[in-house]
């Protein structure tokens, strides 16, 4: 049992760690090492739990709204150049439907699909989508990642936003992509990541600490798509792929080998 702590700042006032004085032994623990651990646990619970379940989905809701729906713009207009109005376009973890609306209202694709394991997410999104005109163009599957109910080869574009750090077989999941993929298909995976630099995340308003503490309780760290699981079964699995960096987000792109 420690008797005391307090804050490390730098010498510009910034949070680095804690000092933990316990008995005779003063103890220093980082604050890129606190985000570290913080990660690991919540990616453990994360993949352990399949399916998010309601309470926590109607929180998921309303914090989507206020933080992760400005990222949706931008990726709506990263699509503009891979999608037609011929296109098939499936998100794979569509939690509460905010994002395929706005593809649907934005883009006006052929068809766009919710794929989510959680029946709490999919009924929030039938929910948030009945609102919508553009509601006839999207459809809603209760299902597993792994085991995606999608016939071979017919799907233009893949997404997915802040799922695969839930995702137990990545290996599994990345198979799944290439068999439903067409030819020229592609999966744009995004993730959060805690350990992305400062410096990278000095155009973002939202407080870069509390940018990095949402990222490790909702992301997968930069260093386990270069050299962790993430990076081992893309190897494995022979796909080709390009990773990228754009402020606190990691995005993976994958197609067929």
């Amino acid at each position: 049992m420690f008797h005391h702590a307090w804050a490390a700042l730098s010498s510009t006032g910034g949070f680095i760690g804690v000092y933990i004085y316990s008995g005779d032994h003063l103890y220093f623990l980082a604050y890129d090492d606190m985000l570290d651990l913080l990660n690991k646990i919540f990616i453990w619970l994360q993949r352990w739990v399949q399916g998010i379940p309601s309470g926590p989905a109607h929180l998921y809701d309303r914090l989507a709204t206020r933080y992760l729906e400005p990222s949706y713009e931008h990726i709506v207009e990263e699509l503009r150049d891979k999608t037609s109005g011929e296109s098939l376009i499936v998100e794979v973890g569509c939690g509460t439907g905010k994002l395929l609306l706005k593809i649907a209202e934005t883009l006006k694709p052929m068809s766009v699909m919710g794929i989510d394991i959680s029946r709490a997410m999919i009924e929030l999104s039938k929910r948030n989508l009945s609102r919508s005109r553009s509601r006839g163009l999207v459809d809603l599957i209760l299902a597993d990642a792994h085991n995606m109910p999608i016939r071979n080869q017919c799907v233009d574009l893949i997404l997915s936003t802040g799922t695969l750090h839930h995702i137990r077989q990545p290996k599994r999941f990345f198979d799944e992509c290439a068999r439903v993929l067409k030819e020229d298909g592609e999966a744009w995976i995004y993730e959060f990541s805690h350990d992305a630099k400062y410096e990278d995340l000095r155009a973002i308003k939202t407080p870069r600490i509390f940018l990095k503490i949402l990222a490790a309780l909702h992301g997968i760290p930069r260093r386990i798509f270069e050299k962790g699981y993430i990076k081992k079964a893309l190897e494995k699995g022979g796909y080709r792929y390009k990773i990228s960096y754009q402020g606190a987000v990691t995005k993976l792109i994958l197609g067929k080998t």
